[in-house]
């Protein structure tokens, strides 16, 4: 039973404001600005950073279990593109995730005073707080509550918008972060802002993924699947946006890049998976189909766009990369601006 005296000092420390405004949001991006908003108001001398430890297969440097650790920027206070990078291997870090305990020491990098909260999960830290400096104990007072009540809800939305599978961006949430984008640019189209971002969409399919569930079974498939959306995970930057399109179909929206950019970018994933070696498998390939984000269609009419480039490449034997907008150029695929507009998303026929 809380005393009088915890109930005021959970209150000092931790207002309730905070705790708040952090079980609102009702996607992880707004959950992030929210947290971002309290970190500044609240601790406003000291750059805050947050970073998420990701685990990737198929790394150089595997830990037993097969997987590697490493972290992510998700938030930061202050902007300092001279900041140095937090390391996974760094001594600090190694010891709070195994610990779970926090830690206050200096950069051996920088030399700088640095405190490395964890952010707490089901059985490890699912990230890192890090201020730099020392900070007293009414500062950890009210990151202790915080950063649980952010980790638990972080969970639970993550959950929410993640394919269950390979931890990509579900359908639900690849067709409300588009829909973002698509009338973001339309709208900077619209005002003549030259600085609005452009897009490309890619729909990138396992080449003859059938036959390997058939002669492998599901379980061998799924593990293709995982595989794969790491190696999708690592060869992108954050900027860019991956999402399990359906079955062994995913889509990338690849930001700020023309045609020929993209091009090469697709190019050289591609060519990674061919090069990559899978467990029973001489060689996995990929098709890829891809097109601008042209916001004089709509979004429905972008996505069957790269689909048809994506087909192309199948019809064409597979394991190639192919541009819409060079495809209709050619005169070897139709404009869909004069045919229906009302195409479903996912095709009818499908290509294994």
């Amino acid at each position: 039973m809380n005393t009088h005296a915890d109930i005021l000092f959970f209150d000092r420390d931790c207002p309730l404001d905070a705790v708040v405004s952090l079980a609102e949001p009702r996607d992880v991006n707004g959950l992030n600005e929210a947290f971002l908003t309290i970190l500044k108001e609240h601790i406003p001398q000291r750059t805050v950073k947050v970073y998420e430890i990701t685990s990737n297969c198929c790394s150089h440097e595997p830990t037993q279990s097969g997987y590697s650790q490493a972290l992510r920027k998700i938030l930061s206070t202050k902007q300092n593109n001279a900041a140095v990078k937090l390391e996974i291997s760094d001594p600090d870090v190694q010891q709070c995730i195994t610990d779970k305990q926090v830690v206050t020491g200096r950069s051996a990098t920088s030399g700088l005073e640095r405190t490395i909260f964890p952010i707490p999960g089901l059985s490890s830290p699912l990230g890192l707080l890090v201020i730099e400096g020392k900070v007293d104990d009414s500062c950890k007072n009210f990151l202790d509550p915080l950063l649980r009540i952010y980790s638990s809800h972080a969970f639970i939305l993550n959950r929410n918008e993640h394919d269950s599978l390979t931890g990509l961006f579900n359908r639900h949430v690849m067709e409300n972060k588009l829909n973002q984008v698509y009338h973001c640019q339309a709208s900077g189209k619209r005002k003549g802002d030259v600085k609005n971002q452009s897009w490309c969409i890619a729909l990138l399919d396992i080449d003859y993924f059938k036959m390997i569930n058939d002669q492998y079974g599901h379980l061998f498939g799924d593990e293709i699947l995982i595989s794969f959306s790491n190696l999708l995970q690592q060869s992108f930057r954050d900027e860019d946006m991956l999402f399990r399109f359906g079955g062994e179909e995913f889509l990338v929206a690849l930001k700020n890049v023309d045609l020929d950019k993209a091009q090469l970018t697709l190019n050289r994933f591609r060519e990674k998976i061919g090069a990559t070696s899978f467990p029973r498998i001489p060689q996995l390939t990929i098709s890829i189909g891809f097109t601008r984000m042209d916001t004089s269609q709509s979004l429905q009419t972008i996505i069957e766009r790269a689909d048809r480039a994506l087909y192309y490449s199948k019809y064409q034997g597979r394991n190639q990369t192919s541009c819409y907008e060079k495809l209709l150029e050619k005169g070897l695929v139709e404009d869909t601006a004069h045919t229906n507009n009302n195409v479903k998303i996912f095709p009818q026929q499908k290509i294994s």
